[in-house]
């Protein structure tokens, strides 16, 4: 039985982590940690969690084999050397560190000290997502020649009207903490991804928000990109757009949906065709509504993506194999989203 102690005791432990770790075979949610020690007490209590602290150095002494970091991304640097020094695996929330320096560090550390180490990326998971791969691997998208992506959050989310959560300190602001998903479905598909150009502005009446809408130009080698980033949405969502010389997919993260739009010239009986296509897919779309509604119902936490990728983890580490998240690819999302920030900074007079 694997035995794991989480570092954090907010939304995504109880939400996900915890709730998906007691659902996934030859695993034991073994402690949690949580400076807080009402908030410590109140999770194990609330999970049947056995034992629980109040410091990483307490809980890595009970015999913990894998420490799952689920805190601000300020701390995660400083809790996964001190899990792998100690001889631990680690798994860590997005993103993993706040530098490229951080990131090299950390994995030098897991090398040194014969460990795993993985970010989650979740949505690699999302089953839109691996179709929309799936479709590009047939050869049916042709070129890639560009890739836009969309994150949106509602204005009344709870990091943006709290002044004093720490989102707000990072580089970016709460962008730092929002980018990581999109750039990491944009590097499924671009090649060397390079922020080219960032607009970044403030609408709403948020005074400690720098800018709470930003659009992000990326130049790559296979492409070009785009990164839409709202705090200002009426709804909160992700989607994914990818142009190739063939067809355009339409990717819809939170309905699990792919849109193909295929070919057409401006012809009235090749508009017509294209039409009807889309049509039937919208059509189609009904039933996969249902169906995942049915799903996401009596599924529970099984349907997430966080279940996929931390499934994934766990038999990784079982079978000693690959992460779910390369070195290389937890590096270029550090490395892009760090590059982003620096530039919202200096968009806004803070850098």
């Amino acid at each position: 039985m694997l035995k794991i102690g989480i570092v954090g005791g907010g939304h995504i432990v109880k939400h996900r982590h915890i709730p998906i770790f007691k659902k996934i075979n030859g695993v034991e949610v073994f402690a949690i940690c949580d400076k807080v020690e009402a908030m410590a007490q109140s999770v194990a209590r609330e999970f049947g969690v056995k034992h629980y602290f109040t410091n990483l150095s307490d809980m890595l002494k009970a015999g913990v084999e894998v420490v799952d970091v689920c805190t601000p991304p300020m701390t995660h640097f400083s809790l996964a050397v001190e899990a792998m020094e100690a001889g631990c695996h680690v798994l860590c929330e997005k993103p993993l560190g706040m530098t490229v320096k951080e990131v090299d560090e950390m994995y030098r550390t897991a090398r040194r000290n014969g460990v795993k180490l993985c970010v989650i990326h979740q949505n690699l998971f999302n089953p839109a997502v691996q179709k929309a791969i799936n479709i590009i691997k047939e050869g049916a998208v042709g070129e890639i020649l560009g890739v836009d992506v969309s994150t949106f959050v509602r204005r009344d989310n709870y990091m943006c009207v709290n002044s004093e959560h720490w989102c707000h300190r990072l580089p970016g602001g709460i962008f730092f903490e929002i980018l990581p998903h999109p750039v990491y479905l944009l590097q499924i598909f671009l090649r060397n991804a390079r922020p080219s150009s960032v607009l970044a502005k403030r609408f709403s009446g948020y005074s400690w928000m720098d800018a709470d809408e930003i659009r992000v130009l990326v130049e790559a080698d296979n492409g070009i990109g785009s990164i839409v980033a709202s705090c200002n949405s009426p709804f909160h969502g992700d989607s994914l757009y990818i142009f190739g010389s063939k067809m355009c997919l339409q990717v819809d993260l939170w309905g699990r949906s792919v849109i193909k739009h295929k070919p057409r010239t401006e012809q009235p009986l090749s508009v017509g065709k294209s039409n009807l296509s889309l049509a039937s897919q919208f059509l189609s779309l009904i039933g996969v509504t249902f169906f995942n509604s049915v799903v996401a119902a009596f599924g529970g936490e099984r349907v997430s993506a966080h279940y996929g990728f931390l499934k994934s983890f766990v038999h990784a580490l079982e079978n000693d194999d690959e992460m779910p998240v390369s070195e290389s690819e937890a590096r270029e999302n550090v490395r892009i989203v760090e590059e982003i920030c620096r530039k919202i900074d200096e968009a806004t007079g803070q850098g």
